[in-house]
């Protein structure tokens, strides 16, 4: 199979030459388990179900879960018998030493199987249909704690019998990172997933690495997870989205998927179920757990929002939608992104100009109405700023003035202040915070995306206009 020369970001076409559309072309399935090889993806063999016995028995187990499986290039851990202590340490024997095992990781649950060998598979598919999805990571985290109080130590780790009585003895662990991208790199399957999809699984891995998120988010490198015509292919988890088309020529998709499953992830309230809908929604395939028809009714839906919240009457487009959550590779992290050039980019709630703009425009000199306002790091450095009657909260963290120069680019305000994204998230408390105008439906809607979200004291920057009651107002900035 040879590559082509089609942009990554082109549609799919068919044999009658007509676009093929790609949302609704996720396939059906309700989890997904990747087997951890730590053999490199250039080492994969070309179809993993005819030459890995491992994989081949575990998708049969499986299957009648509605389970996916691959292959990722993570290492296994290697158990000792010091790997599980106390009481039940003399389990350890009963954990065989020879045989095939590995690693399993289980998404969207978060769950990891330790050293899980050929005879646990039937097992496996049994614990799984007596835990559906949303239940099983409950009740290992209870099981877990348990544990700790038995043992008197700490642990991400429990051992239990997958179906009770059976003698099979299995160590699962809590997986740390609560949100996952997983990208199609498998080469020698598809020449377009090796080099486009390796491409994109590099950026990834280096955004991770450059912003500190390695806690929050985990990239893995996978086997053929389908469609060749979309690649690069990604998944993202606990949410279950699936976008292809992506673009490795330069770092706006990866950060836009990286965004998009920080918001949708587990930072702001646990590894749970995604409770907004996708950003890049021209390049996303559908969802876990969905059906066809069910993921175009999705599509339709989330269209239909756009347009009541722009305003518009024709399809969305690239252009709509948040710009970078970083900068380019070879720019510097914290360099300008235009946003001083964009002195209209106000609430999409109202075209009309606030009071204070009025008067600005009627020449009364109310811009030089100053208060004094605090902004707040995460570290609790705080740096105090004359702000004036009127501006957001936007406008003054992505100010060149030397005056400001602390607080320059403390927000990442991606989307200009279009009010589709929640990357200019702040918290602002009592009293100050009802002295503010209440949030909208629409910054409501966007707030779901905000990383460490408050129900009490989160705004976005973008909607937030400095007044002259708020004199000595804190501004704390989150940690993302």
């Amino acid at each position: 199979m040879s590559t082509t020369n089609t942009p990554a970001s082109s549609p799919a076409v068919d044999k009658a030459g007509e676009e093929e559309p790609i949302q609704g072309s996720a396939p059906v399935y309700d989890r997904h388990i990747l087997i951890c090889t730590g053999v490199p993806a250039k080492g994969w063999a070309k179809k993993p179900e005819l030459s890995d016995p491992y994989l081949n028995l575990l998708s049969t187990a499986v299957r009648s879960q509605g389970v996916n499986v691959n292959w990722t290039d993570e290492p296994s851990q290697q158990l000792h018998k010091d790997d599980i202590k106390g009481p039940i340490s003399a389990a350890a024997e009963q954990i065989p030493s020879t045989g095939p095992r590995h690693d399993l990781v289980l998404f969207p649950d978060n769950v990891k199987f330790l050293g899980l060998r050929y005879e646990a598979f039937k097992d496996l598919s049994r614990y799984l249909a007596q835990h559906p999805t949303g239940t099983l990571r409950p009740t290992l985290e209870k099981l877990i704690s348990e544990q700790q109080n038995q043992q008197n130590r700490e642990s991400r780790t429990a051992t239990l019998e997958l179906v009770p009585g059976s003698g099979e003895l299995v160590n699962v662990e809590l997986v740390q990172e609560p949100s996952a991208v997983l990208v199609c790199v498998h080469g020698s399957r598809d020449c377009r997933c090796g080099d486009r999809g390796g491409e994109f699984y590099r950026i990834l891995k280096d955004m991770v690495q450059m912003t500190g998120l390695t806690n929050s988010v985990k990239i893995y490198g996978v086997s053929h997870i389908g469609g060749h015509k979309y690649a690069p292919n990604t998944i993202m988890y606990p949410s279950g989205d699936w976008h292809g088309n992506l673009s490795e020529l330069d770092s706006e998709d990866a950060q836009q998927i990286l965004f998009d499953t920080l918001g949708s992830g587990g930072i702001a309230g646990g590894v749970r179920e995604r409770a907004s809908d996708p950003v890049m929604i021209e390049k996303w395939r559908g969802r876990r757990g969905l059906n066809k028809e069910e993921q175009l009714k999705l599509y339709q839906q989330i269209l239909e929002k756009r347009r009541q919240r722009s305003g518009a009457t024709t399809t969305t487009t690239n252009q709509d939608q948040p710009k970078s959550l970083f900068s380019a590779p070879g720019e510097d992290l914290y360099e300008d992104d235009g946003l001083k050039e964009l002195p209209n980019a106000i609430s999409v709630e109202s075209n009309k100009p606030t009071p204070e703009n009025s008067a600005t425009s009627a020449g009364t000199g109310s811009d030089t109405q100053k208060v004094k306002i605090v902004f707040e790091t995460y570290q609790k450095v705080r740096t105090e700023i004359e702000a004036k009657i009127g501006e957001r909260i936007l406008d003054i963290v992505k100010d060149k003035d030397p005056s400001r120069h602390a607080v320059y680019q403390a927000l990442e305000c991606t989307c200009g202040g279009q009010l589709e994204c929640a990357t200019c998230h702040v918290y602002i408390e009592p009293p100050y915070s009802a002295r503010l105008p209440a949030v909208t439906d629409a910054e409501e809607d966007m707030l779901e995306y905000a990383v460490g979200r408050n129900e009490k004291t989160s705004r976005l920057g973008c909607q937030v206009r400095v007044q002259p009651d708020l004199e000595g107002m804190v501004i704390k900035l989150p940690q993302y």
